[in-house]
């Protein structure tokens, strides 16, 4: 599993992404980083919730998935930084506000070529966010 910034950006560049992703990959790994201090996944094995954010965001990149789904998937758990991120990029920023206000259930009826880039890109992320609890062995 990909748990460091170093080893993520690594990722970008072997995944095809350019040095303007990668670069608002280090903004956003800046805004995630002091959210993240001495917080720990609340499920087994306790492990430091960046590491969680990093790995998320690395599936994303694997998958080649967009890079505004793929920095929204480093930053799904910090709604409190909002400012910062719309101010980061605009697209991502709906995408962190939307995250939490979703309906999965009501998402998951719409007709996959009716979703929204907002919508689409919630249930990536939430995919990733499952997929990674499972690698991690947390579930």
């Amino acid at each position: 599993m990909i748990e460091t910034i170093e080893e993520l950006i690594k990722t970008a560049k072997a995944n095809g992404y350019t040095n303007c992703d990668v670069e608002l990959i280090e903004k956003a790994y800046k805004i995630a980083l002091p959210f993240c201090v001495n917080k720990f996944r609340y499920r087994k094995p306790k492990r430091p919730f960046m590491n969680h954010l990093i790995s998320v965001c690395a599936i994303l990149m694997n998958l080649g998935i967009n890079i505004e789904t793929v920095v929204a998937g480093l930053l799904h758990s910090v709604k409190t930084e909002l400012p910062k991120i719309y101010e980061m990029n605009a697209v991502v920023g709906e995408i962190v506000e939307n995250y939490f206000d979703a309906s999965v259930g009501k998402i998951e009826k719409i007709p996959f070529d009716k979703l929204t880039l907002i919508q689409s890109a919630i249930l990536t992320i939430q995919t990733a966010n499952i997929t990674d609890m499972i690698l991690a062995r947390e579930v």
